[in-house]
C-alpha cells in the first residue's frame, strides 16, 4: 500500500487510503463479460426493465485483510470470462453495487452502480440458475483462476486504479472521472496496461489533466482512449427508466416541479449541479412524491449525471465493456 500511495498525489492520498482500505468501499465482483459487441443505448437507457430484472445482484460479503469485500459470480451454469475489480470513490459505497438482499441488507442499488453491475453480469438462460444468483457451492478461486483481470476506478477510485495497474497485472483499465497519477508515478513502467478514460468536458480543468495523462501513456506507447460525458435534457421518461421504483407519474411530477422551479431551461438542461438543487424541497412542497419516499439519493445521482458533473456513470457502458473486451488478451 505504502509503495502504489508513494505514487498518488499528496492531496489525493487521504481519499486513496479510503478507498483502499477503509471497509465498504473497495469492491472486488467476479463478472462475465459480453461475449459478443453489448448493444448501443437506446435514448440514453442501458436496458429496458423487463432485461434488468434478469439479473439479480446478489452481493456475498467477506471480510478480507481487514476489508469488507463485495463480490458476486455468474451462476455456475454460465462460466465467467473475465474478474473485475472495481474501486468506487468516496461517495460511492460498494453497497451502492447491489440491490438490497438477505446476505446485503444494506446494499441500496444506486442507479449508475447497479446499471454497470448487470451490464456486467449477464443472466443464465437456465432459470433455475438464474434464481440461485450466487455460486456457493464452487470456490471463486477455482473458477476464476487463470482468467484475465480487469479494473474500473471511479473518482479517488481512479487515482487508486491507475496506481495499482503499475504492480498488478491488469489486461485493460478504465479511470473514470479521474486523471490518475501519471503525472508523479516517476516513470510509467513497461507493460502497463491500456487505459481508457471516462470524464466529462464540462470540468475543464480535469479533461485539461485528462489530456495530459494521455499524452504521457502515449509517449510510453500504452493504448488510450478517452470518452467523454456530456451534459443533456432531463425527462420523465429517463428519470422512470433508469430509477427503479420511481413510476412514470412521479417522475412526470418531478419533471415538471423541475420546470416550475426554474431548476432548468427551455430545453430541460439543468442550471445547476444537482447535488446543488432544491429539487426534493420543491418536490414535497408540491406534494408529488409518495409517502415514504426513499429514492432521494437515487434520483441525485440521475440529475448529477444529465448534468455532467458525477462521479459514475454506466451510460458509457457499451463502449467501457467492449475496450474491456478487445484488450482480454493483453
Amino acid at each position: 500500500m505504502h509503495a502504489i500511495l508513494a505514487g498518488i498525489p499528496a492531496p489525493c492520498r487521504p481519499a486513496a487510503i479510503i478507498v483502499g482500505t477503509c471497509a465498504l468501499l473497495l469492491l472486488a465482483t467476479a463478472l462475465l463479460l459480453p461475449r459478443a459487441r453489448p448493444p448501443a443505448l437506446p435514448d440514453l437507457a442501458s436496458s429496458s426493465s423487463s432485461s434488468a430484472a434478469a439479473v439479480r445482484l446478489d452481493a456475498r460479503v467477506e471480510r478480507r485483510s481487514g476489508n469488507e469485500v463485495l463480490w458476486q459470480l455468474p451462476p455456475a451454469a454460465t462460466p465467467p470470462r473475465a474478474v473485475l475489480f472495481a474501486a468506487p470513490g468516496c461517495t460511492i459505497r460498494a453497497t451502492d453495487f447491489f440491490d438490497a438482499s438477505p446476505g446485503c441488507p444494506r446494499c441500496s442499488g444506486l442507479p449508475e452502480e447497479r446499471h454497470f453491475t448487470r451490464a456486467g453480469t449477464p443472466s443464465s438462460s437456465c432459470p433455475a440458475a438464474r434464481s440461485a444468483g450466487l455460486s456457493t457451492t464452487t470456490p471463486p478461486g477455482r473458477r476464476l483462476a487463470g482468467l484475465p483481470l480487469v479494473s474500473i476506478g471511479a473518482s479517488s477510485g481512479g487515482y487508486f486504479v491507475s496506481a495499482l495497474a503499475a504492480r498488478v497485472r491488469f489486461s485493460s483499465i478504465a479511470v473514470m472521472i479521474a486523471e490518475g497519477v501519471y503525472g508523479t508515478m516517476g516513470d510509467i513502467p513497461a507493460g502497463y496496461p491500456p487505459a481508457l478514460f471516462v470524464h466529462m468536458p464540462k470540468d475543464a480543468e480535469r479533461a485539461r489533466d485528462v489530456a495530459a495523462s494521455i499524452g504521457m501513456l502515449k509517449a510510453k506507447r500504452v493504448d488510450v482512449r478517452e470518452i467523454k460525458c456530456d451534459q443533456f435534457g432531463v425527462s420523465a421518461e429517463f428519470l422512470a427508466e433508469r430509477v427503479p421504483g420511481l413510476t412514470r407519474a412521479v417522475a412526470d411530477a418531478l419533471v415538471d416541479v423541475l420546470r416550475r422551479k426554474g431548476f432548468v431551461d427551455e430545453k430541460g438542461l439543468l442550471k445547476k449541479d444537482g447535488r446543488r438543487t432544491p429539487w426534493k424541497k420543491a418536490a414535497e412542497e408540491a406534494k408529488v412524491l409518495p409517502e415514504g419516499f426513499r429514492l432521494e439519493r437515487h434520483v441525485t445521482e440521475e440529475l448529477n449525471l444529465a448534468f455532467a458533473f458525477h462521479e459514475f456513470t454506466s451510460l458509457k457502458n457499451a463502449e467501457i465493456f467492449e475496450w474491456f473486451e478487445s484488450h482480454m488478451n493483453h
